[in-house]
């Protein structure tokens, strides 16, 4: 039986046969990003470059730009809950398939907050 591998193993395995590509996507990293985030990201970064056929890394570009800002939309959207416009949704979502985040936050939305306080409401009221 084959022997399952982490994302990070793999994209560590990828970067050390493509040194060139290492130090540049290492340069793509956000002041602020945790360890985690940062490898999730990066991740998303790599494996969908090949979608962005006009990359050169170290090059600036608009494909570029729009990777790297589908990139944050993604790791936002994962670790921060935060939403965006049903179409860019689909799309990160698509974009992000296959990558697995160890101890993915959970969120609760805010309709499921107001939704389970009026069912408790409802049901603490049914006194006999």
């Amino acid at each position: 039986m084959a022997e399952e591998r982490s994302g990070e193993d793999i994209v560590s395995e990828y970067l050390g046969q493509n040194p060139h590509l290492a130090q540049w996507v290492e340069s793509c990293r956000g002041y602020s990003e945790t360890n985690k985030q940062w490898s999730a990201r990066r991740e998303f970064i790599l494996r969908n470059m090949e979608a962005f056929p006009t990359i050169e890394p170290g090059i600036q570009s608009s494909s570029l730009d729009r990777l790297l800002s589908l990139s944050m939309v993604w790791a936002n959207n994962v670790f921060l809950g935060c939403r965006y416009p049903q179409a860019v949704m689909d799309k990160i979502k698509d974009m992000g398939e296959g990558i697995v985040v160890p101890d993915v936050p959970v969120r609760t939305t805010r309709d499921e907050i107001i939704a389970k306080g009026k069912k408790s409401a409802s049901s603490g009221n049914n006194t006999s």
